[in-house]
């Protein structure tokens, strides 16, 4: 049965951090958070997986927080809560709609008001396989500029006005960790990271089992000890989107998981930051 909220409930945040979405993969991995985005439990996050060797699931992907300047504005679309109670960014404030189906959790933002864009954001596990997809698109709410938009692209260097505003930019920033799935990380881990640009097509070794034509392909690898499993974060896009992957290695301390607080259990939790990625897109594409 599909579950639905509509922009009346997607607005309260006490509404949405109550409300928690999970996907699974078959094979004991899964993906979980809440409506809100907001990581309420230290078994929340975007990758668990089942990895051999390991006693529990490892959490490897916490989350993923956008930054998307659109109009000359940034819209930070992440919600997070911190030791102290502040919530930072507030995200949820632009959550038009969610929606959750057939193992497909659809987040729906809209950005710059009545005449401005719909910015989607689906996530989904294929079956047997250790691997998260997130698929953002970009949804035009203005019908001549979704026609202007196909019939002139331009480039990013185009200081023109109106290519400024069609062309949305975007930044991707995934807290990562490799941790137990109901245990909590903390900074004095050394995790190793390695930028990978492929020229080519996605190594096959690294190739999910799902039909992939985009390109180009930017991301890296990720060790969190030498005895852990690599594993890898790969952005995928057209070649007019013209993504970069940026490495950082910066820890971001102090999360807080409210409803572990809640139930007198550890509930502070550190999260990797290995770099961000930055593209254009385009309405209509994603």
């Amino acid at each position: 049965m599909p579950i639905a909220l509509d922009r009346g409930m997607c607005c309260d945040l006490n509404q949405t951090m109550v409300r928690e979405w999970l996907i699974t993969n078959g094979i004991g991995g899964y993906a979980a958070g809440t409506v809100a985005g907001v990581l309420t439990r230290n078994q929340h996050g975007l990758l668990v997986a089942d990895l051999p060797g390991e006693m529990l699931p490892q959490l490897l992907l916490a989350k993923v927080d956008e930054e998307v300047v659109f109009d000359q504005r940034t819209y930070y679309l992440g919600t997070n809560e911190y030791r102290d109670g502040t919530i930072k960014p507030a995200g949820f404030v632009h959550l038009e709609s969610f929606h959750l189906e057939d193992g497909f959790s659809t987040f729906t933002y809209r950005l710059g008001g009545i005449n401005g864009i719909v910015f989607e954001k689906r996530i989904w596990m294929p079956p047997e396989q250790n691997t998260t997809c997130i698929q953002y698109r970009v949804i035009s709410t203005n019908m001549q500029e979704r026609a202007d938009t196909h019939t002139s692209r331009g480039t990013l260097d185009d200081d023109s006005p109106t290519q400024q505003q069609r062309a949305l930019m975007i930044t991707l920033l995934p807290f990562t960790t490799y941790r137990p799935y109901n245990q909590l990380q903390s900074v004095n881990q050394h995790f190793q990271l390695q930028a990978d640009h492929f020229a080519d097509h996605m190594p096959s070794s690294m190739r999910p089992r799902i039909h992939i034509s985009a390109e180009p392909l930017v991301g890296c690898t990720i060790s969190a000890t030498s005895a852990a499993q690599p594993y890898h974060m790969l952005a995928l896009s057209h070649p007019d989107c013209h993504p970069t992957f940026i490495p950082t290695g910066v820890w971001y301390g102090n999360f807080l998981r409210r409803h572990d607080s809640t139930a007198e259990q550890p509930a502070i939790d550190d999260l990797y930051l290995p770099g961000v990625v930055r593209a254009a897109l385009w309405p209509d594409d994603d």
